[in-house]
């Protein structure tokens, strides 16, 4: 992960832009931005956007608001990517004499470099890159990651098995990294072993009934699985999130296999699916719903370590939100 100018100069904070294609690495460059910044927040912390319902006037106002229990203003906008784009010359004006005393964060999915934008960033508050690692760059991040955050050493086939069940998703791995470091106990390594008995997807087959029902339409099926995999399986509710992610992430490959190359079957053998019943599911949702779905399970996720939410009821809210209506099933027929 490369930074350039990763934490703003406290005396005069400005703009900073986190920059990266995987959410989780986004929120974990923005912790390390406010963290030396705590103490100067004051009780109130940051002020936080989402980025496609966020007002640019409400944004501006917030940034040019002295704040009262600090003496520093952040405000930060969330997936970033389409508010700039509509106020893109709003926001050079803004970055060109930002606020004395506030900064602004703008969490972006990409911000190209030969934009004016970029180039008015990087001189005033600078730029945190943080794209997700990729091939053996991945595996050098997983192992790295288990050492210095969850104090394990991670064996080169456990490495691969994680890779296999859930892909190059660096939040999913951390998650299930902290439930293998838990479940070893004081062993100091996590083998392949490990990874086949708590993360395997064959132990996720009600989970996956689970969405199974939510594309269905079928709450009260959905419901009741998951009270079945709190009956029959303690610790099922801690290896939940790798299955319902893992779900998710295929509906997503198998939507962009649709809208690409139409061809499906594939991914349909790789999900135990028919081809045609996948087809049919992927003609009642759209990306952004499916995206969203990942961002509330992570989301869940980050409760549950906080101690913001349990996990069973994180999972329960989830199961409700996202079960696709009756509407839905009628316009897809």
């Amino acid at each position: 992960m490369a930074k350039k100018n990763p934490t703003p100069n406290t005396s005069s904070p400005a703009v900073i832009a986190i920059v990266g294609n995987d959410s989780f690495l986004r929120g974990e460059a923005l912790a390390a931005v406010l963290d030396p910044m705590r103490s100067r927040l004051g009780d109130l912390g940051a002020m936080r956007f989402e980025g496609d319902r966020a007002e640019p006037a409400e944004v501006l106002d917030e940034v040019r608001t002295p704040s009262l229990l600090g003496d520093c203003r952040v405000v930060i906008v969330e997936d970033a990517d389409d508010f700039i784009s509509a106020n893109r010359e709003l926001m050079e004006r803004y970055c060109k004499a930002p606020v004395e005393g506030s900064l602004l964060i703008l969490l972006c999915g990409s911000l190209p470099k030969n934009t004016k934008l970029h180039r008015i960033i990087d001189a005033l508050g600078g730029i945190v890159y943080c794209d997700a690692p990729k091939g053996r760059a991945m595996g050098n991040w997983i192992a790295r990651r288990a050492s210095e955050v969850h104090g394990k050493k991670v064996g080169a086939a456990a490495v691969q098995s994680l890779r296999r069940l859930l892909g190059e998703a660096p939040g999913w791995i951390d998650a299930e990294l902290g439930k293998l470091a838990a479940y070893i106990g004081d062993r100091p390594e996590i083998t392949a072993s490990d990874v086949h008995e708590l993360t395997d997807q064959r132990r996720e087959e009600k989970v996956f009934g689970i969405m199974d029902a939510m594309y269905s339409g079928d709450v009260a099926l959905a419901l009741g699985l998951w009270d079945q995999v709190q009956a029959t399986d303690r610790a099922a509710v801690h290896r939940a999130l790798g299955g319902l992610a893992l779900k998710v992430r295929q509906m997503i490959e198998a939507w962009d296999a649709l809208h690409t190359s139409g061809n499906v079957f594939a991914l349909a053998q790789r999900m135990f699916m028919d081809a045609e019943i996948l087809r049919d599911r992927l003609s009642t949702i759209t990306r952004q719903q499916l995206l969203d779905q990942q961002r509330d399970l992570l989301n869940a996720d980050l409760a549950s370590k906080t101690g913001l939410s349990e996990l069973p009821m994180a999972i329960e809210r989830f199961i409700v939100k996202h079960t696709l209506s009756p509407a839905q099933h009628l316009r897809a027929s």
